[in-house]
């Protein structure tokens, strides 16, 4: 049977789609096909720094490193229950290590049986010894990965805890614990939908839909070239989340046309009723995931445009893909029908009802706290300090450790290099402070046993020789060549001895000749030069590079908070007396620097969700009083959600309040749409506005029910499962928020719908000049 009325153009692009039916599921065949060999191409970023706007401090400093220097890998090891002179030999089996150029360990001289009980504890207390390695090379090579394994045999029958990044991979970790989330959430969405599905084959539709889309939206990223590990992550779970109703509308559309019209028309009936519905549905979801493209920090324009992508595919796959499945599963669609599972609530819209004028007053008086609540929030910005239910290697040793001894955070500064002056003054003054430990720079690498000289000192023949062990007569000859090869003349002015060279400057200039012949030694001396000249270059290589020079120095304390923080600047105002252009890179600037960035987007986030998704329910409603309620409520929401660290005394990262909260306002103000469309669609035709109360619960507790439990299950089971923490926080956070929104706009929108059904009225955009509504 098909519809006899004139068809208008949205029914001949539903008819084109229907009747093309098999050349698209062809064409989403072959794009299937071809996202699987896209989707390792996808390049994951794992540094959250990377994400900096591009002038903040740390990340001209972080890519200054990344260009100028070689950082090599470093591990803190902690080893509980072991005496002194067990660590002690356990330090010397680890140096012997190929790959480990150094194990730091307090060594006393036994001979005297003397140590400074300040400095010992430093490295040993209540019998746990703390061992800092320090790797030949950088973290991510072949050597560093094989030395590591050695010093992990080493540990083995030790209670050891190892604190390192040089074989940690949190990607690989990651992406085991999504496989295992994925499974979990595919199991909840299959229970979900078999309790609310009309017909078993629906689930079948629905799963292939939803893996298509994902594979599609995956595949596609690689277009960006780099994700974010945190997008890579969540995305496709998200994407399920927000994404899950739009097949359900549709197919519960065409179910219903199916009754008057036969298949290939109920499809096409169906679908040109779905996409205007649908369409202006995502369109809030869009209107957040804008919001998030909008920030100031990078990973909300990285997640942003990937769920907006998302949702487009998803829309794609909904109105081209899934019509072209129903058609052909028509029978088995019809031969496993069965009578619904889900339960009419009419006992929840009475009681919803009977007790709006004492739960309004409740939910105001609530509204106000959370605002004041969820302002004294306590944001955290260092990516390894969420805590998370499910800690990994890397978080257990860092708390582990941070038990027993102090943690410090290692920073760096980064200056045009030439002047050795300057940066020894800097070295010296940071040594001075009472925050900063162990500082390095060229200009205090001792270069003899007895520490007299540094790397960068100029020193004459005679004391070059002390350093470099040889005879002085070598010296002076050495310094002459030198003086003659550099057209130094005024060294010839005057007597040898007195001619100065920095250290640096001669070593190169000696294993250069020696390296293309002009200079001969005996093999003793020669091997000498190769060891001197390869602790020069594995200086130069950390400190020194072709245009700066860095100053690597520990800072105490925690990694962020006011008096950390406070630190960093006056390190910031002593370095800018002697430079114009430096830059202080490590955990605490990025930190401090995210804080800056949060302030910036947190207003701008929460300001331009809630415009977004008001103009488009403005367009929706066609009243400027519904949007107020409907923003009102999820906003609500979003101000309990943000208000339960704070009484509960925990801490919130603040990439998961900028997300979550944008995610959350643009997703779940669907619930709150579905809800007000039934109302006000109910209370044209009923006499009864209560009775249009309860009904509206009734007809879209299903939609509500199945959209909501998904994502708020998808949320609790990333937080739960996942040992990354800011993939964790994301998760706990969104599974809270979706719960709350759900409880609100099944028990308060409605109250609100109810009380201002006058104000609804009065603000209508479509009424007579007269005041009266249009019938």
């Amino acid at each position: 049977m098909k519809a006899d009325k004139k068809e208008s153009p949205m029914v001949n692009v539903a008819r084109f789609i229907v009747k093309q039916r098999i050349l698209i599921a062809l064409l989403f065949a072959a794009s299937f096909l071809y996202c699987l060999t896209t989707v390792s191409k996808v390049e994951v970023v794992e540094e959250l720094t990377d994400y900096l706007p591009e002038t903040t401090e740390t990340r001209i400093g972080i890519d200054l490193m990344e260009e100028e220097f070689t950082t090599f890998g470093s591990a803190k090891i902690l080893v509980e229950n072991i005496t002194y002179n067990r660590a002690r030999t356990l330090a010397e089996q680890m140096e012997a290590v190929d790959g480990i150029s150094k194990v730091s360990f307090y060594n006393w001289d036994e001979a005297e049986d003397t140590y400074k009980d300040e400095e010992i504890t430093d490295y040993y207390k209540d019998a746990n010894a703390l061992f800092s390695l320090s790797f030949e090379e950088e973290e991510d090579t072949k050597l560093s990965q094989k030395a590591i394994g050695e010093v992990r045999k080493i540990l083995e029958g030790y209670s050891a805890y190892v604190y390192t990044t040089v074989d940690k991979d949190d990607s690989t970790t990651l992406q085991q614990d999504m496989k295992v989330i994925l499974l979990i959430a595919a199991a909840i969405i299959f229970l979900v939908l078999l309790f609310t599905s009309k017909t078993y084959m629906e689930i079948v539709l629905f799963l292939v839909t939803f893996v298509t889309a994902a594979v599609l939206n995956v595949g596609t990223n690689y277009w960006f070239v780099t994700v974010s590990f945190v997008t890579n992550a969540v995305g496709t779970v998200l994407q399920l989340a927000l994404a899950i109703d739009y097949a359900i509308i549709m197919l519960h559309r065409f179910m219903e046309e199916h009754e008057r019209y036969d298949v290939e028309e109920a499809a096409v009936i169906a679908l040109s009723k779905a996409i205007p519905e649908i369409s202006s549905s995502s369109l809030t979801t869009v209107s957040g995931m804008v919001a998030l493209m909008l920030m100031q920090f990078g990973l909300g324009l990285d997640l942003g445009r990937v769920l907006a992508k998302a949702i487009l595919i998803s829309l794609l796959t909904v109105f081209l893909l899934l019509p072209a499945m129903i058609v052909f599963a028509s029978k088995a669609i019809e031969t496993t029908a069965h009578k619904s599972f889900v339960p009419k609530i009419t006992a929840w819209g009475t009681f919803v009802v009977k007790t709006r004028y004492v739960v309004l007053p409740v939910f105001f008086a609530l509204t106000v706290m959370s605002i004041g609540f969820s302002g004294k929030c306590h944001y955290i910005y260092d990516v390894n300090s969420i805590e998370s239910r499910k800690m990994n290697e890397y978080q257990i040793s860092k708390e582990r450790i941070s038990q027993t001894f102090e943690m410090s955070n290692g920073m760096a500064v980064i200056v045009p290099k030439g002047d050795y002056g300057k940066e020894a003054r800097i070295i010296e003054n940071l040594e001075r402070m009472d925050a900063v430990d162990k500082v390095l720079g060229l200009t205090n690498i001792e270069v003899d046993d007895d520490g007299k000289y540094i790397l960068s000192d100029s020193l004459n023949p005679r004391e070059f020789s002390v350093v470099a062990g040889k005879d002085i007569d070598t010296a002076r000859m050495l310094y002459l060549f030198y003086a003659r090869e550099n057209d130094k003349y005024g060294a010839f002015m005057e007597s040898i001895d007195k001619y100065r060279v920095p250290v640096i400057e001669m070593v190169d200039f000696i294993y250069g000749e020696k390296d293309r012949g002009a200079l001969q030694f005996a093999s003793g001396t020669s091997e000498d030069i190769d060891a001197l000249y390869e602790d020069v270059c594995d200086a130069r290589a950390q400190l020194e590079g072709s245009g700066y020079s860095r100053i690597v120095f520990s800072l105490k304390g925690p990694v962020e908070g006011d008096e950390t923080f406070a630190a960093l600047d006056e390190i910031r105002g002593m370095i800018h007396q002697y430079y114009k252009e430096a830059y202080v890179a490590g955990d605490v600037s990025a930190n401090q620097d995210l804080k800056e960035s949060f302030r910036t987007d947190n207003g701008k986030i929460s300001v331009l969700t809630a415009l977004f998704v008001g103009v488009i329910l403005l367009f929706t409603f066609r009243s400027y009083g519904l949007p107020v309620l409907l923003v009102l409520t999820i906003q609500s929401s979003i101000w309990f959600n943000f208000s339960v660290p704070y009484l509960t005394d925990s801490t919130m990262f603040f990439v998961s309040y900028l997300i979550v909260s944008a995610i959350q306002m643009g997703a779940t103000i669907d619930y709150a749409i579905v809800i007000t469309s039934r109302y006000m669609a109910l209370r044209e035709t009923m006499e009864s506005r209560k009775e249009a109360v309860i009904e509206a619960l009734n007809q879209a507790f299903p939609t509500v029910i199945t959209s909501g439990t998904i994502m708020m299950s998808a949320g609790y089971v990333v937080g739960l499962i996942t040992s990354n923490g800011t993939v964790a926080s994301m998760g706990m956070t969104l599974g809270q928020g979706t719960l709350i929104s759900i409880i609100l706009v099944m028990l308060v929108l409605p109250q609100l719908l109810l009380v201002f059904d006058k104000a609804i009225d009065f603000t209508r955009l479509d009424k007579k000049k007269d005041g009266k509504d249009r019938k």
